[in-house]
């Protein structure tokens, strides 16, 4: 009976609950819940089923209520910042937290405040973490000896997005069924990869190794496409060795300048990696194909018929460079690890057999071609550290090598694939890249002063400007330019966004209240130029971009910065409006979930974060929407189009 009567008081058929225990008061009869009664007395939040308890003064005791709650959350809001500034104070001055912040409460301060004491100290345990952040350890059944994943203060965004379950585009299942068709010796060598195992039959291996080749012309091709679609930001094998002399070599072809006609097994692994890489690029295939695995997995095995550790050469650094890249692409995020792994390896290799050719007595060409590599995998190295947050293999105490100049650039690049930004990129790696991996992966916190200075030392390093557009001729539409805009804000962002969180943390409503107010300010920019300028690249090259893996990892970083300002629903005015652009930004990955397995796995936190602020949204204009209906006496119905969340992005 009970039950009855309160679903007839929702729907506002008989007086609320409120106005029955009063007699004096009556229901307006007019279906609208909160009733007018209720709203005048200040009791809304009872009506249709809650009454308030009797007795004098009872009367606007909803009013009171609410205004003191509202009071209480300004002057805890307050607490904790000024909790927060005192921990950053001492954090200065001791390895010690301040007295008054570990101060035992008394027994009548628990019971009277034990929510605001446990709140307060949820907020200082953030804060040091946001201070003394030392990455994140990802540990799979023992903590002794099972798998663990680390990733440092710079690569929180890429952990996380690292542990999403996986739903990629490239099927395990088929590549389980492909491993079939292969000879049992080239499919026990690649279970073995990197190592050599004793008394296996090379040249029997090799000429099984050279019968999966594809036809010339097809390789051709596919080495063709590999240099149009990276080489003019990855120098690392040229046009004239690849198609001008390794291709002709292994194929068997005459050559009238080859003083030999000898080539190792590494090479030949570095012609299979580069086809691999050539077959994930090809437009006319499908992306992660089966054509790229099938390479790949041929060039593993040709890397353990010479031992990598032992017999290292030019073409053993480069053939791990690539796999590298490969496993970067691959579209199976398992591989994270091989791609962190095989450039690691590379860079070890290449600290032992490239130091400056000049001291080997090379020069020309050679001397250019292997300076203009160290430096590509040395870049690479940094940016794989800002990435995962670990240091980079090459430590920047050890390089000798000089940075190739732009008359040689000119000189011995004659008929390659022009480099987008030359031997700038070289000289912003050292300069600018090195000092930000130094402070963000720091043991010790660095000054705020030393993140300002690096700030105004990035923004001051001049960027080339190219009189005409030939320089870019031969390279994919607007990439390069891309690539080089986009340099600066990608690091600034990096730099200041452990302060980003910092600021969020100890200002939730106003973070540019925070003495690293700045860092909020230039992180939120820096990541919303980088949204958008990926929006636009990805318009002009959807195939390309949807195949370069670097590309989705920055921009997942920018748009959890972008999101995170967005649900905090911050009181302050941005240019763009947070929750806009991360629409964009949704629709962005949703767009490239289709080709793009990296996309489609972030789109998951996209979803549950963008759902999250709709969510918060529609709560807050329902609230509205029934405060000015029950003055305006409008029926709920009439307007309960504008209570429901809008669906801004199509969700798979």
């Amino acid at each position: 009976m009970s039950s009855n009567k309160e679903r007839q008081r929702t729907r506002g058929e008989i007086a609320c609950a409120e106005c029955r225990r009063c007699p004096g008061h009556r229901t307006d009869r007019t279906h609208i819940v909160p009733c007018s009664t209720c709203v005048k007395r200040g009791c809304s939040m009872l009506c249709p089923n809650g009454t308030m308890p009797p007795g004098k003064g009872s009367r606007f005791v909803g009013v009171a209520e609410e205004y003191l709650r509202q009071k209480a959350a300004k002057l805890e809001e307050r607490m904790r910042s000024l909790e927060d500034a005192l921990a950053i104070l001492q954090t200065n001055t001791s390895t010690q937290p301040h007295p008054l912040l570990t101060k035992i409460c008394s027994t009548e301060e628990a019971d009277s405040g034990s929510s605001v004491d446990t709140t307060s100290t949820t907020a200082e345990s953030n804060l040091h973490g946001h201070l003394n952040a030392s990455g994140s350890l990802y540990l799979d059944g023992d903590p002794q000896y099972g798998p663990g994943h680390f990733f440092g203060p710079s690569g929180g965004s890429e952990a996380e997005r690292q542990f999403i379950p996986e739903t990629p585009l490239a099927s395990t299942k088929t590549q389980k069924i492909e491993d079939d068709y292969l000879h049992p010796l080239i499919s026990n060598l690649d279970q073995v990869f990197p190592f050599t195992p004793p008394g296996i039959p090379k040249k029997q291996i090799l000429e099984i190794m050279k019968s999966y080749l594809p036809e010339i012309q097809r390789a051709i091709l596919l080495c063709e496409t590999f240099l149009k679609s990276l080489s003019w930001v990855f120098p690392i094998i040229s046009r004239q060795y690849v198609i001008g002399h390794l291709i002709p070599l292994i194929y068997r072809t005459e050559i009238p300048s080859l003083e030999s006609s000898h080539y190792g097994p590494h090479e030949l692994a570095l012609l299979f990696s580069a086809l691999a890489i050539g077959a994930l690029f090809d437009p006319d295939l499908p992306p992660y194909n089966a054509e790229a695995r099938h390479y790949q997995r041929v060039a593993r095995a040709a890397m353990c018929l010479q031992s990598v550790f032992s017999e290292r050469s030019m073409a053993t650094i480069k053939a791990l460079h690539l796999m590298s890249m490969y496993y970067g692409m691959s579209g199976i995020e398992d591989n994270t690890e091989l791609c962190y792994s095989c450039l690691n390896l590379a860079s070890q290799a290449a600290l032992q057999v490239h130091k400056d050719p000049s001291r080997w007595g090379l020069k020309g060409a050679d001397a250019y071609e292997r300076r203009s590599y160290f430096w590509a995998l040395f870049s690479q190295t940094l940016w794989q550290s800002l990435a995962t947050g670990r240091p980079p293999a090459i430590m920047p105490a050890v390089v000798d090598c000089q940075i190739p100049s732009d008359f040689e650039e000119a000189t011995y690049r004659l008929g390659e694939v022009p480099l987008a930004l030359g031997s700038w990129s070289s000289h912003y790696a050292i300069q600018c890249l090195v000092p930000v991996i130094e402070v963000t992966q720091a043991v010790k916190p660095p000054s705020y002063q030393s993140i300002l200075e690096l700030d105004r030392k990035i923004r001051e390093f001049s960027v080339p400007v190219y009189p005409d557009s030939t320089h870019f001729d031969r390279v994919p539409a607007g990439m390069a330019s891309y690539v080089q805009a986009g340099y600066k804000d990608l690091t600034l962002m990096f730099l200041h966004r452990g302060f980003f969180a910092q600021a969020m943390a100890e200002f939730p409503s106003d973070p540019l209240r925070s003495p690293v107010g700045r860092s909020f300010m230039v992180a939120y920019q820096c990541a919303s130029t980088l949204v958008t300028s990926t929006i636009d690249q990805f318009k002009l090259q959807p195939v390309l971009c949807s195949r370069m893996w670097r590309i989705w990892t920055f921009a997942f970083s920018a748009a959890v910065i972008v999101g995170t300002v967005a649900i905090r629903r911050l009181g302050i005015k941005l240019d763009p409006e947070p929750l806009e652009h991360l629409e964009k930004a949704c629709n962005l990955y949703y767009q490239a979930a289709q080709t793009c397995s990296r996309a489609k796995r972030a789109l998951v936190s996209f979803e549950q974060g963008y759902l999250s602020v709709t969510r918060a949204h529609c709560h807050a204009s329902e609230a509205n929407f029934t405060s000015a209906s029950s003055k305006s006496g409008q029926r709920e119905d009439e307007s309960s189009s504008t209570r429901q969340p809008q669906t801004r992005f199509k969700v798979s």
